[in-house]
């Protein structure tokens, strides 16, 4: 699961949470729409009336019992920011409230008894937006660093891992870098003017791509994202700044001609 699309509403099971807005992004108060289970059956969790002959987490107060929660459950909240007035659909998951350390009978416990507490919250609605390389890059090296974000957001980090390197592979062609294996190619970028820590940052991309495809290692999710970083930083290096500088002679050499046509 994505740590990009975590987040974090405090009081989240009251009629007016708070936290960051993911459409306005101000930290505001939410008028709580609605509740339910949605994971693994599917079950309101009405707010009740004030006063009323149900409590706040719509339990009734009837000699009626209840029927116990699912120690693993994911419960839907929807969401009304009070500034912008937009929706936000938020998921939040529950599962087993064990004892941190070596206590086995703190964990026998929690599993006789079911309990259960929120995990975490994931935003599901507006979706994080993805990230992207440049216009300045080429297309084939933005199209498959973009199937590396989806992938990474989806969860799939060896997946991610193997596309980043993809990409380092087509900018390595783009250059006209040379040599027998992608090792050799990212080093020859050195002979074509791309700065050596660029060279390196490359090439820690594709140990983590190797890793990823021949060793079949697993990442977690910041060292994914750190190689992801990388290949931003070398496309802006590479091609971006190249271009923001020619731009600028360009209007150096305008400016030149207008004064020279004007004197």
């Amino acid at each position: 699961m994505s740590e990009r699309s975590r987040v974090t509403i405090e009081a989240i099971d009251t009629r007016t949470p708070t936290g960051e807005c993911p459409n306005c992004k101000l930290n505001v108060a939410f008028d709580h729409v609605s509740r339910r289970d949605i994971w693994p059956s599917l079950r309101d969790r009405p707010f009740g009336a004030a006063h009323s002959s149900a409590d706040f987490n719509g339990v009734s107060l009837s000699a009626e019992p209840r029927p116990k929660d699912d120690v693993f459950r994911v419960v839907e909240h929807i969401l009304s920011c009070q500034n912008c007035r937009k929706t936000a659909v938020v998921h939040q998951h529950w599962g087993p409230a064990l004892p941190k350390g070596d206590d086995l009978d703190g964990f026998a416990e929690a599993v006789k008894e079911r309990a259960s507490k929120p995990r975490l919250l994931v935003l599901v609605h507006p979706r994080r937006p993805v990230q992207t390389l440049d216009e300045a890059a080429p297309q084939e090296v933005r199209d498959l660093f973009s199937e590396g974000t989806r992938c990474q957001e989806a969860g799939a980090l060896r997946a991610a891992a193997a596309m980043y390197r993809a990409a380092v592979e087509e900018l390595c062609k783009d250059r006209s870098a040379t040599g027998r294996n992608l090792k050799q190619m990212i080093a020859d970028l050195a002979n074509r003017g791309v700065p050596a820590d660029v060279v390196r940052d490359l090439d820690e991309a594709r140990t983590l791509g190797n890793w990823s495809l021949h060793d079949g290692l697993a990442f977690s999710y910041e060292e994914v994202d750190d190689v992801a970083s990388l290949i931003q930083e070398a496309v802006f290096i590479v091609y971006v700044q190249p271009e923001q500088r020619a731009a600028l002679r360009a209007a150096r050499q305008q400016r030149h001609q207008q004064a020279r046509a004007g004197a």
